[in-house]
């Protein structure tokens, strides 16, 4: 299998397990900031758009995946929603 196939595998279960996550009520922190860090470092999800996307400061994004200041976890579903729709 080629580094292509195995990416693109790894995306596509990546979005399969947001469609999961966002279909819950809640999402755990240690998920939810390991969900944004995985976006953003490993499927190039853009950071800019998806600060823009939630009125965010340049800064939440990494206290996100850090576990430091977290949304609350009834509109991290729909943060999932959005990252797995938005990811290339």
């Amino acid at each position: 299998m080629s580094q292509d196939n195995i990416k693109s595998f790894e995306r596509e279960s990546f979005k399969a397990k947001l469609s999961k996550l966002a279909e819950g009520k809640t999402v755990d922190d240690a998920v939810f900031a390991d969900v944004v860090y995985t976006a953003v470092s490993k499927f190039g999800l853009e950071e800019e758009k998806f600060r823009d996307a939630f009125g965010l400061t340049k800064g939440a994004v990494e206290r996100w995946s850090q576990l430091k200041n977290m949304p609350q976890p009834q509109i991290r579903p729909k943060i999932m929603g959005w990252i797995r729709e938005n990811l290339s």
